[in-house]
């Protein structure tokens, strides 16, 4: 498979994804995948993998889900994931050396596609609890940036208003309180869009639709 067919692969893959998921916000809500061998997964390779309906958050190459106590399904389909190698070559003319990038490609399952032994599943359920210990680091990471801001105006998290705004005769934000957000990110994501609008000057009270 040459570059122009891993591309053409990855780009049929997200148009499949755009017209099924209805909402390019459910990719955000969704933890960031993880190898068997504990990378994360990052760039177009997350945003290919987290759209999947997969509840796991864990994926493998067949010969990592067999090395680890797992046996792929029959029919189950893999999904293309890339990276780039990079390797140094010599011009034996000139003596000058250049970088060079090839983009290579290998298929991998998600947990739920294989079945596992004893040691499998643990490791499974050791993955998918690093997974969750991520998201709540970044979520403390949130949290900290929020009780750090300097001059930070006063934060009512409310039970009664479904408006998110930011009044800045009063200098104060008010927002839902947490509990009522699908996500935590979310959450963060919609009382760091109103501490914008306190850093700015001059700005109107805005509500979040």
């Amino acid at each position: 498979m040459n570059n122009s067919q891993i591309y053409a692969a990855i780009t049929e893959k997200i148009i499949a994804n755009l017209e099924t998921a209805g909402s390019w916000m459910k990719l955000w809500q969704v933890p960031s995948p993880v190898s068997m061998n504990g990378h994360y997964y990052l760039g177009i390779n997350r945003l290919v993998l987290s759209s999947d309906p997969y509840k796991s958050r864990v994926y493998g190459t067949f010969q990592q889900i067999r090395s680890n106590g797992g046996q792929v399904r029959k029919g189950e389909k893999s999904t293309i994931v890339v990276f780039w190698k990079s390797s140094v070559e010599k011009d034996e003319t000139t003596g000058e050396t250049k970088k060079m990038f090839l983009l290579k490609f290998y298929h991998v399952f998600n947990s739920e596609q294989a079945d596992f032994d004893d040691q499998g599943t643990r490791k499974i359920a050791d993955l998918q609890n690093l997974v969750t210990e991520k998201v709540n680091s970044e979520h403390l990471e949130a949290e900290a940036i929020i009780e750090g801001y300097a001059g930070r105006p006063e934060i009512i998290f409310s039970d009664k208003d479904d408006r998110a705004f930011y009044a800045p005769v009063a200098d104060l934000i008010s927002v839902p309180d947490k509990k009522y957000f699908t996500t935590s990110s979310a959450f963060y994501r919609v009382l760091n869009h109103e501490l914008i609008h306190n850093a700015a000057t001059g700005i109107m009270p805005h509500r979040v639709c």
